[in-house]
């Protein structure tokens, strides 16, 4: 039985025993890891991630001034290795994958005033769970190809045993450098791209931008059309391709998409999975977590920062997961149809079972084996 605490207490309580018992095998630093757990209490109950916002939710009995100091040598603490705390939470949710293929979306997005996080995330349940990220300096423009590879690298790591891996990515990530890297891992990909670039259909045919082979081939709006093996852009001739126009009836532009996919695996319906990574940067910033109110402006600080809203963002999926697989999402969401998203059904069960202190039933699952109905869906 829990004692009987506040909400705060209950679930600050909770957290440090689960990160204590998480880490046992690393020998973490204690007084780190009740940090951590203070962090994800405020960022949980809170109404956003500036660190006084935290510090007002947790519920130890010293100085507000003093609380937000510790957060503040937290995120500034180099001892504070964001992969290697990251790590569990990483392997849990490859674990769970079995023979499903590994869709993995890259995107990046502002975090903070001055500076942008480029995330590479796993696609789940029309959602995403983040794996690995790195925040530079910039709130404008395209990072360096070079952190895309490094991140390539940092996650091939977790999930290379994978069956079948597939990369989304929009124009940003196809590039020579993140389609070279791809390719030496034997990974699947499906990027967007420019219409302007040149492409070559066949070994004798002449260099062409995409918008003019398209409009060559009569593709108007409710169009679908695939070129195989052609070869990607005049600079870098990367040769074997497939290239996929999709016209959406009432689009005013086709999307253009450069894979290593044939036609018959309809590359198009894969790359829609690219965004449910949205999903994602709305429960960190206006559904969620509030991250676009923070404050900072020094990317390793909002790498830690994000540390706990990644960790956050896992236990509440994970949460969500477990009350639709056991059958009782009516406890948050309608009985006749899903109003919520699977971030919110998880949010919401965590206050309910914080309210009726009932923090023992906190359960975390990641499942593969479920279709999450579409909103408003109807049963039969």
């Amino acid at each position: 039985m829990l004692p009987q605490t506040t909400s705060n207490q209950a679930l600050y309580l909770w957290l440090r025993n689960f990160l204590q018992d998480l880490y046992a095998p690393e020998n973490m630093d204690e007084t780190l890891l009740k940090t951590l757990a203070m962090m994800l209490t405020g960022m949980l109950l809170g109404p956003h991630v500036q660190l006084f916002a935290i510090a007002m939710c947790i519920p130890v009995p010293i100085k507000l001034t003093s609380l937000v100091r510790r957060l503040e040598r937290f995120v500034a603490n180099e001892q504070v290795q964001v992969e290697r705390l990251f790590a569990p939470f990483i392997y849990a949710m490859v674990a769970s994958l079995g023979n499903e293929t590994a869709y993995l979306i890259i995107d990046c997005t502002q975090a903070g005033p001055k500076c942008r996080t480029l995330f590479i995330a796993l696609a789940y349940q029309q959602t995403v769970l983040p794996l690995v990220w790195q925040t530079v300096k910039g709130k404008k423009g395209h990072v360096k190809s070079e952190l895309h590879q490094q991140l390539l690298r940092r996650v091939y790591g977790y999930v290379s045993h994978c069956r079948r891996v597939i990369v989304l990515g929009d124009a940003e990530f196809s590039n020579e450098a993140v389609i070279t890297t791809l390719q030496g891992y034997n990974w699947g990909f499906v990027l967007r791209f420019q219409s302007s670039y040149l492409l070559q259909t066949g070994p004798d045919q002449p260099w062409r931008p995409m918008q003019e082979i398209y409009t060559q081939a009569g593709v108007q709006a409710g169009h679908l059309r695939h070129w195989s093996q052609i070869a990607f852009t005049q600079a870098h001739q990367l040769a074997n391709l497939t290239a996929t126009v999709h016209w959406a009836a009432g689009a005013t532009e086709p999307l253009c998409l450069v894979s290593n996919l044939t036609p018959t695996e309809q590359p198009h319906l894969i790359y829609e999975r690219r965004y449910w990574v949205e999903t994602l940067f709305g429960n960190c910033k206006s559904r969620g977590f509030q991250l676009a109110r923070t404050e900072m402006e020094i990317p390793a600080h909002l790498d830690r920062l994000i540390l706990a809203v990644a960790i956050a963002t896992c236990l509440t999926l994970g949460l969500g997961t477990h009350l639709i697989v056991s059958g009782y999402s009516d406890q948050v969401d309608r009985a006749d149809r899903r109003d919520l998203s699977l971030f919110q059904i998880g949010w919401r069960w965590l206050y309910r079972l914080l309210a009726l202190n009932r923090l023992a039933e906190l359960k975390i699952v990641f499942r593969w084996d479920f279709q999450l109905p579409p909103p408003g869906f109807q049963p039969a």
